[in-house]
């Protein structure tokens, strides 16, 4: 669509929110840095107004903080950050499942399967923009479908906090995994097993999270740092 379709309904307050969320999400803003009101007048060419309308949220959301007398920084995740947000996503998501397969409709399981065939291409920035914002809906998608606000509202809080860390430092020859992840998840929704969705979202999960993990293993990286390298 209408991507752009949508976005032009959206206040300016709104837009500028949805860039920087998705700027912090890939790490374009890194974790820590710091920067004032004057460095985000100067990027998006905005009033404080708006500008401070999308802070606001941000904060709300969890993913910038108030640094005094110096502006604002991103959040930096932690180990603990990271295995917390892991578990509520099982916990969430996984209910979610289980709430929306007896709610599944065909429709539904065809915007999945769409949702799911986004590339990823490595070093692409509007790759992983476009990756990213898929795999998130995707996974509002259950949650919506699971007709509960809540979980939706949880939903969509956790990823904008973890997806900084899903897909940080992929090589090339790691690209191909993420292209299948959900197929267990669509399966068992489109046969309304509620049961069999909630652990297929689970495994789901718990693969990410191993992935994370042994990326920065690889890497010989301290799992203390959990930064979204550019």
């Amino acid at each position: 669509m209408n991507e752009s379709r949508a976005e032009a309904k959206l206040s300016l307050g709104e837009r500028v929110y949805e860039d920087l969320r998705v700027a912090i999400t890939l790490g374009e803003i890194p974790q820590g840095q710091v920067f004032n009101e004057a460095d985000l007048i100067a990027r998006y060419k905005v009033s404080t107004s708006p500008l401070r309308e999308a802070l606001t949220r941000l904060r709300q959301d969890g993913l910038v903080k108030v640094i005094p007398r110096r502006g604002y920084a991103v959040v930096e995740l932690t180990l603990r950050d990271f295995h917390e947000l892991v578990q509520m996503r099982m916990i969430t998501e996984g209910a979610a499942a289980e709430l929306a397969a007896p709610r599944i409709t065909d429709q539904h399981v065809t915007e999945m399967r769409r949702l799911s065939s986004a590339s990823l291409v490595v070093g692409d920035a509007q790759s992983y923009r476009n990756f990213m914002r898929a795999n998130q809906a995707f996974h509002e998608l259950i949650s919506a479908v699971a007709d509960n606000t809540r979980l939706l509202r949880a939903t969509t809080q956790t990823f904008d906090e973890i997806q900084r860390v899903l897909f940080a430092g992929l090589g090339e020859n790691e690209v191909d995994d993420l292209r299948h992840d959900h197929d267990d998840i669509i399966a068992a929704l489109a046969r309304r097993d509620g049961p069999a969705a909630r652990r297929a979202v689970i495994e789901h999960i718990k693969l990410s999270r191993d992935r994370v993990v042994q990326r920065m293993l690889r890497r010989d990286r301290p799992l203390e740092d959990l930064r979204l390298m550019p």
